[in-house]
Protein backbone atom coordinates (compact mmCIF):
# COMPACT_ATOMS: atom_id res chain seq x y z
CA UNK A 1 0.00 0.00 0.00
CA UNK A 2 1.16 3.54 -0.62
CA UNK A 3 0.26 7.11 0.15
CA UNK A 4 -1.65 9.04 -2.49
CA UNK A 5 0.01 12.28 -3.61
CA UNK A 6 -1.46 14.84 -5.98
CA UNK A 7 0.50 14.63 -9.25
CA UNK A 8 2.88 17.54 -9.83
CA UNK A 9 1.50 18.12 -13.32
CA UNK A 10 -2.14 18.36 -12.23
CA UNK A 11 -3.83 21.75 -12.64
CA UNK A 12 -3.80 23.99 -9.60
CA UNK A 13 -6.63 26.13 -11.00
CA UNK A 14 -9.22 23.67 -9.67
CA UNK A 15 -9.50 22.03 -6.24
CA UNK A 16 -8.50 18.41 -5.91
CA UNK A 17 -11.11 16.00 -4.53
CA UNK A 18 -10.35 12.81 -2.68
CA UNK A 19 -12.47 9.92 -1.53
CA UNK A 20 -12.53 7.50 1.39
CA UNK A 21 -14.05 4.04 1.21
CA UNK A 22 -14.21 3.53 4.99
CA UNK A 23 -17.90 2.73 5.74
CA UNK A 24 -17.68 4.77 8.97
CA UNK A 25 -16.89 7.94 6.98
CA UNK A 26 -19.85 7.79 4.60
CA UNK A 27 -22.37 10.61 4.90
CA UNK A 28 -25.35 8.27 4.40
CA UNK A 29 -25.73 4.52 4.67
CA UNK A 30 -26.44 4.18 0.94
CA UNK A 31 -23.40 6.24 -0.16
CA UNK A 32 -20.56 4.29 -1.76
CA UNK A 33 -17.86 6.64 -0.49
CA UNK A 34 -17.10 9.88 1.34
CA UNK A 35 -15.68 12.71 -0.81
CA UNK A 36 -13.61 15.62 0.47
CA UNK A 37 -11.42 18.49 -0.69
CA UNK A 38 -7.70 17.81 -0.63
CA UNK A 39 -6.05 20.84 0.92
CA UNK A 40 -2.39 19.86 0.61
CA UNK A 41 -0.26 17.58 -1.52
CA UNK A 42 -1.32 14.33 0.18
CA UNK A 43 -4.74 12.69 0.17
CA UNK A 44 -5.82 12.15 3.80
CA UNK A 45 -9.39 11.47 4.92
CA UNK A 46 -10.40 14.28 7.29
CA UNK A 47 -12.70 11.91 9.19
CA UNK A 48 -10.66 8.76 9.84
CA UNK A 49 -7.15 9.89 8.89
CA UNK A 50 -6.65 7.14 6.29
CA UNK A 51 -3.87 8.09 3.91
CA UNK A 52 -3.12 4.98 1.88
CA UNK A 53 -4.66 3.16 -1.06
CA UNK A 54 -7.03 1.41 -1.39
CA UNK A 55 -8.92 3.14 1.44
CA UNK A 56 -8.42 6.65 0.02
CA UNK A 57 -7.82 7.92 -3.48
CA UNK A 58 -7.82 10.95 -5.73
CA UNK A 59 -10.81 11.55 -8.01
CA UNK A 60 -10.06 12.13 -11.66
CA UNK A 61 -10.78 15.75 -12.59
CA UNK A 62 -13.04 15.65 -15.64
CA UNK A 63 -13.07 18.87 -17.66
CA UNK A 64 -15.80 19.90 -20.08
CA UNK A 65 -14.86 20.33 -23.74
CA UNK A 66 -16.81 23.03 -25.55
CA UNK A 67 -16.81 23.65 -29.30
CA UNK A 68 -14.81 26.74 -30.22
CA UNK A 69 -13.71 27.42 -33.80
CA UNK A 70 -10.58 29.11 -32.41
CA UNK A 71 -9.98 26.61 -29.61
CA UNK A 72 -6.47 25.22 -29.04
CA UNK A 73 -7.60 21.56 -29.02
CA UNK A 74 -8.20 19.85 -32.35
CA UNK A 75 -10.68 16.99 -32.26
CA UNK A 76 -13.32 15.21 -34.25
CA UNK A 77 -15.61 17.64 -36.04
CA UNK A 78 -13.63 20.76 -35.23
CA UNK A 79 -11.78 22.63 -32.53
CA UNK A 80 -12.47 22.79 -28.81
CA UNK A 81 -11.40 24.42 -25.57
CA UNK A 82 -11.77 23.51 -21.94
CA UNK A 83 -14.61 25.46 -20.35
CA UNK A 84 -12.39 26.44 -17.40
CA UNK A 85 -9.20 27.24 -19.30
CA UNK A 86 -9.57 28.51 -22.86
CA UNK A 87 -5.79 28.63 -23.45
CA UNK A 88 -4.88 25.09 -22.35
CA UNK A 89 -3.93 23.08 -25.43
CA UNK A 90 -4.11 19.52 -24.05
CA UNK A 91 -6.71 17.33 -22.38
CA UNK A 92 -4.58 15.35 -19.97
CA UNK A 93 -1.13 13.92 -19.41
CA UNK A 94 -0.29 10.33 -18.63
CA UNK A 95 0.05 11.11 -14.95
CA UNK A 96 -2.10 14.11 -13.92
CA UNK A 97 -5.35 12.18 -13.38
CA UNK A 98 -7.33 14.62 -15.51
CA UNK A 99 -9.67 13.86 -18.38
CA UNK A 100 -12.16 15.68 -20.61
CA UNK A 101 -15.64 15.03 -21.93
CA UNK A 102 -18.10 16.76 -24.21
CA UNK A 103 -21.00 15.66 -21.98
CA UNK A 104 -21.74 18.01 -19.09
CA UNK A 105 -23.36 15.14 -17.16
CA UNK A 106 -19.96 13.50 -16.79
CA UNK A 107 -17.85 16.59 -16.06
CA UNK A 108 -16.89 17.25 -12.44
CA UNK A 109 -14.48 20.16 -12.81
CA UNK A 110 -15.88 22.99 -10.65
CA UNK A 111 -14.44 25.65 -12.97
CA UNK A 112 -15.91 24.09 -16.09
CA UNK A 113 -19.31 23.58 -14.48
CA UNK A 114 -19.39 27.16 -13.21
CA UNK A 115 -18.38 28.48 -16.63
CA UNK A 116 -21.28 26.78 -18.36
CA UNK A 117 -23.86 26.93 -15.55
CA UNK A 118 -25.70 29.86 -17.10
CA UNK A 119 -25.76 28.22 -20.53
CA UNK A 120 -27.02 24.91 -19.14
CA UNK A 121 -29.73 26.65 -17.14
CA UNK A 122 -30.91 28.47 -20.27
CA UNK A 123 -30.95 25.22 -22.27
CA UNK A 124 -33.01 23.47 -19.60
CA UNK A 125 -35.49 26.35 -19.43
CA UNK A 126 -35.77 26.36 -23.23
CA UNK A 127 -36.37 22.59 -23.32
CA UNK A 128 -39.07 22.87 -20.65
CA UNK A 129 -40.77 25.67 -22.55
CA UNK A 130 -40.84 23.55 -25.73
CA UNK A 131 -42.34 20.52 -23.99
Amino acid sequence: MSKIIIPGDRTTKQPARGYCLNPECRETSDASRFEFDVTNGEVVCPKCGADEAPTVGLLVLIHLLVPDKNGPIKGMNGRYRLACDSKRAYLATGTNQEAATGDVRHANCPGCLAAVAGQVKKQIQKAKALS
